[in-house]
């Protein structure tokens, strides 16, 4: 049998079961038996147990019989599935690359290392995004602050998924709090009307692309919880799908364009999440090189999920 291992950042082996969101975790209890019946074994192992000495994992989780088991030998990967945090793509590279010598791995590392993080991001697609910048002091946070020309300014880490690392400020009312630099400061979407011609009226909500080597792939809007600022699943946002004739036209014309751009490596999988302005108008929020599979396995029909999973197969 052929052997994909999706690999993360820490070390998890003193836990009964991997993965603390039951979502997550169940989207990957699906694919390890979807995987298993089409004779595939799927583990799931820390990049910190894979040796490149020999180029195999020394230990990995695999969901079997409808358990989580912790099995301890050597596993040589055909696919290594790339779930590491942005923040370790830098420290983690060379041994990537290492990796990429032995198994195929998806994405690869360049695409990881270099398009993982806001700063990248904001320089390659900056003209379809917020105006941003780059603060290293509090003298340079302050500087960016007057920049500013929303009320409110939206502050967030360079690395970071799932609402984490990132606040929404008054700029008249800014936390004191001592910040952790680098953060970029964006200007502020108003939206109250999510995705013109599709969503309800006076919801925040935004729009996720998702593209699988340059395909789309599927679409779903993710819907603040109450009067949350946040569309993040992590922060109570809910989700539904969103059919690909309800996509705005312009928001398919900037997405195309990034999509070009990316065309320079061969197979990639993200997705890109824009907002609308109140006036209908588009803006990049972000990319992500590492989209969850649990959006998908909770909102996504069985055509969707069975698509997805097997295009994802087909890179064996």
């Amino acid at each position: 049998m052929k052997n994909i291992v999706t690999i993360y950042y820490g070390d998890d082996w003193d836990k009964e079961i991997p993965i603390k969101n039951e979502a997550t975790r169940k989207s990957f209890e699906n694919w390890h038996k979807k995987s298993f019946e089409q004779g595939v074994e799927m583990y799931r192992s820390s990049v910190k147990w894979y040796d490149a000495v020999s180029g195999v994992f020394k230990k990995a989780w695999i969901f079997r019989d409808g358990k989580w088991h912790k099995i301890e030998k050597d596993i040589r990967a055909d696919l290594i599935y790339d779930k590491v945090g942005g923040a370790h793509n830098y420290e983690l590279h060379d041994l990537k690359m290492r990796m990429l010598e032995n198994s195929k791995v998806f994405n690869v590392p360049l695409f990881q290392t270099f398009l993982n993080n806001k700063i990248s991001q904001y320089v390659m697609f900056g003209e379809f995004m917020p105006k941003t910048f780059l603060a290293l002091n509090d003298e340079e946070f302050y500087q960016c602050i007057e920049k500013i020309i929303s009320g409110k300014v939206v502050i967030k880490k360079i690395y970071g998924s799932g609402g984490f690392g990132v606040s929404i400020e008054e700029k008249g009312q800014l936390n004191q709090e001592k910040r952790e630099y680098p953060v970029l400061i964006q200007e502020f979407i108003q939206s109250t009307g999510g995705i013109p011609g599709f969503s309800p009226k006076g919801v925040v909500a935004d729009l996720r692309m998702v593209y699988f080597n340059h395909k789309f792939s599927y679409a779903l809007s993710r819907v603040a919880k109450g009067d949350s600022l946040f569309t993040n699943f992590h922060q109570g946002a809910t989700a539904v799908m969103v059919p690909v004739e309800k996509i705005p036209e312009d928001a398919k014309r900037i997405v195309q364009k990034i999509v070009e751009k990316l065309h320079i490596f061969p197979k990639a999988l993200y997705s890109i999440d824009l907002m609308f302005s109140d006036d209908g108008k588009p803006f990049v929020i972000e990319m992500n090189t590492t989209p969850g599979l649990d959006l998908l396995g909770q909102f996504g029909s069985k055509q969707q999920q069975d698509d997805f999973f097997n295009d994802f197969i087909g890179l064996l």
